[in-house]
C-alpha cells in the first residue's frame, strides 16, 4: 500500500515540483505589483509624473524628464540608487497587455491597465488607482 501511494504522489506531483515556470510567473506576478505600487507612492511623494513600462522586454519605471511633462527618460530612484528594471524571465509570457500606465501626483493612474501572466493578473483600476491582483 505505501508502494502504491509514494508511486501516484511521484507521478503526479514530481513533475509539478520540477516545472519552474510556474514558479517564475508568479514570482515575477509578485514582484510586477510590488513595483507597480511603488511607483504609484514615488508619484505621490515626489509629486512627479511616473510611469510603468511592460513588455516583452520586462517592466522598467521611469519618471517624467522634468518632473510634470516630457518623455519619460529619468530612472525611478530608489533609496538604495537606480530601481532596477526587471526582464522577463523565460518562458513567462504576457497576455492582454494594456501597459503602459501612468501616475500623477495624487497616485492616480491615467487609465485603467492590465496584464495576465499564466494564470495569474495585475490590474490597475482608474482613477482610483487600486492595484488589484488575482492569483
Amino acid at each position: 500500500m505505501v508502494i502504491v501511494i509514494i508511486g501516484t504522489l511521484a507521478a503526479v506531483v514530481g513533475p509539478r515540483f520540477f516545472d519552474r515556470q510556474v514558479f517564475d510567473e508568479r514570482l515575477f506576478h509578485e514582484q510586477l505589483a510590488s513595483a507597480v505600487r511603488y511607483a504609484q507612492k514615488q508619484a505621490l511623494a515626489s509629486g512627479c509624473l511616473v510611469q510603468a513600462q511592460l513588455d516583452s522586454s520586462g517592466l522598467r519605471l521611469r519618471r517624467a524628464a522634468d518632473c510634470v511633462s516630457g518623455a519619460y527618460s529619468a530612472n525611478l530612484q530608489a533609496a538604495d540608487g537606480v530601481y532596477a528594471d526587471m526582464a522577463l524571465p523565460a518562458g513567462v509570457t504576457l497576455t492582454d497587455n494594456s501597459f503602459p500606465v501612468t501616475f500623477n501626483a495624487l497616485g492616480q493612474p491615467d487609465r485603467s491597465v492590465a496584464v495576465s501572466l499564466g494564470g495569474h493578473g495585475v490590474r490597475v483600476h482608474a482613477p482610483a488607482g487600486w492595484i488589484e491582483t488575482t492569483p
